[in-house]
């Protein structure tokens, strides 16, 4: 039997915790939210008080955190994971970082003879379940495989480290595009005396219900879809800029969405609250 730590049990941190309780693995974890960790106590999950303590004891530990910042806390902070690790443990990184970030800790990792991959995961492909995109070297990846085929319903190596980062950008790209459209054709709609719900009574075009119904609240627990596009979107920009690449769609998105978080309340998260920029945009208060 080996040992698992978990350090974020949020949103993404909680499938994992439910997938792993149910192996023969024993399953440690940290969180700085007090009601999280009860929560994965009451699953079966053994509480530890640091980052430090997960790696004390682990041999694999999965972090599921927001970005970056989060990340550099978690292993260089105080009773920070990386300076306890020793020779053979393993890192998998599912958060979605700078991809620089997974560079650094791979380095950092590999110093101490520990292995490091970078496990950013999506939820939204027409594929069934959650699916990692994997950057890392392929025996690094092969000793993560195991763990990674209990949390995810499948996983891909993308290419060395930093790779997986800038495959999970270019997916954030598309969502936060796609949704950005799609909450402007339905005020477009509005505007114009049509009834927007036609695009998916008729068509089954597959627009989010709460554009419809302005239910704004958010799905995911934690930093929320609209935070995270617009965390995730920036950084793709940051790449971007240092390789030249023009982006002039997703500048303009990005803009948009920067707006939508400036304007959206605490409890809503959700991408659709874009539909709230976009009639601020149109003066919407203001119609007969």
């Amino acid at each position: 039997m080996t040992t698992i730590g978990l350090i974020g049990v949020g949103y993404i941190g909680k499938l994992f915790l439910d997938a792993l309780v149910d192996t023969d693995h024993d399953v440690t974890v940290f969180d700085i939210d007090p009601e999280k960790v009860q929560h994965a106590v009451d699953e079966g999950a053994t509480a530890k008080g640091s980052p430090a303590e997960i790696g004390r004891g682990a041999d694999a530990i999965l972090m599921a955190v927001p970005g970056t910042p989060e990340v550099e806390d978690v292993m260089e902070g105080d009773d920070g994971l990386l300076d306890v690790l020793e020779e053979g443990q393993l890192v998998i990184d599912v958060s979605t970082t700078r991809p620089e970030t997974s560079v650094r800790y791979e380095e950092k990792c590999a110093d101490r003879g520990a292995r490091f991959i970078e496990a950013p995961i999506t939820g939204g492909s027409p594929r069934e379940g959650y699916h990692m995109m994997i950057g890392g070297t392929e025996e690094n990846y092969a000793a993560a495989s195991d763990v990674l085929d209990i949390v995810c319903a499948d996983h891909a190596r993308v290419g060395e480290i930093g790779k997986g980062t800038i495959f999970k950008l270019g997916l954030q790209m598309r969502y936060a595009g796609h949704h950005a459209i799609d909450a402007e054709i339905v005020e477009f709609a509005r505007d114009n005396g049509v009834d927007p719900a036609l695009y998916n009574d008729f068509l089954e075009m597959g627009m989010l219900d709460k554009y419809f119904s302005e239910d704004f609240s958010q799905d995911i627990e934690g930093l929320g879809a609209l935070a995270i596009w617009n965390k995730d979107i920036g950084y793709a920009r940051e790449v971007a800029h240092e390789n030249h690449t023009a982006l002039p769609i997703n500048g303009v998105v990005h803009e948009a969405y920067k707006a939508t978080v400036r304007r959206a309340d605490e409890d809503e998260g959700h991408a659709a609250t874009l539909i709230k920029y976009w009639k601020l945009l149109n003066d919407a208060e203001h119609r007969d």
